[in-house]
């Protein structure tokens, strides 16, 4: 099984304050094309996750930084995720490493005051030889392509999530909405354990594909775009490219960053 990972300024921003993180592998600076990447769940779970940083121009690049080198840190090296009991087990674990990242934001805070805001959104999944852990805590999401059908698997912690669920307005709506990036729940400086966490199982069926990115993906290109895109059936490093191209096509107005991967392909 393999991975192709991007991230990138956008077509707008003028720095990149986005990373990426498959297994180990921490990506935060622009990147000319997709990378692909190895994924072997049957030897060891694998952990992948899209995270973007907050807090304006001293605090966000680092804040997506230091989640990513957390994960890689706290995670692969000490092999945290191993033989599992059931999902509590591993949600739990994924809260003491968001929990870590946090404690490392608020050391670099307590140093410098500029850095007071610094935090980080992010979605992930992580990855056993038989089903998926997907996750995310802000508006970073995970969308899974099966049977023609695009679905968001994740939930938003947003104000536009509590809109939506109030039918207030539609989920198209959702990405050109005034309030679209005020979100409700971070790892930050100041979050310590207090952040919401969203996890759901997922089991692997062969040829589904699963989409981690960042909102600067989803509120640049609608749903049909995105369906679109991942229904073709062409490799997944040209999948990858496509998107990337999409992007830029549009003029996203923000970082973008994602992870595609294919079950069995």
């Amino acid at each position: 099984m393999k991975a192709a990972l991007m991230t990138h300024r956008g077509a707008v921003r003028g720095e990149n304050q986005d990373a990426v993180f498959v297994s180990g592998i921490v990506r935060t600076s622009d990147m000319d094309v997709p990378e692909f990447c190895d994924l072997d769940p049957m030897s060891h779970p694998i952990l992948l996750a899209v995270i973007d940083g907050m807090g304006g121009h001293e605090g966000g690049a680092l804040a997506a930084r230091i989640v990513g080198e957390t994960l890689a840190e706290k995670a692969d090296k000490n092999d945290l995720f191993g033989a599992r009991t059931d999902i509590d087990e591993d949600e739990q674990t994924l809260r003491q490493l968001l929990t870590e990242a946090a404690r490392r934001m608020k050391t670099e805070a307590l140093a410098n005051s500029l850095l007071s805001e610094m935090g980080a959104a992010m979605s992930g999944v992580l990855l056993r030889e038989q089903s998926a852990l997907a996750f995310n805590c802000g508006d970073c999401r995970v969308y899974r392509f099966s049977d023609g059908c695009l679905e968001r698997v994740t939930r938003d912690h947003s104000i536009v999530q509590v809109l939506f669920e109030r039918e207030e307005i539609t989920e198209e709506e959702m990405r050109r909405h005034p309030r679209k990036n005020v979100i409700t729940s971070s790892i930050s400086a100041v979050s310590g354990n207090e952040f919401e966490l969203y996890v759901r199982e997922l089991p692997l069926r062969e040829g589904d594909s699963f989409l981690l990115c960042s909102d600067g993906v989803w509120e640049a290109l609608p749903s049909r775009k995105l369906t679109e895109l991942l229904a073709q059936d062409i490799p997944l490093l040209d999948a990858a490219c496509a998107l990337f191209d999409a992007l830029l096509a549009a003029n996203c107005r923000d970082n973008v960053s994602f992870i595609l991967w294919r079950v069995g392909r």
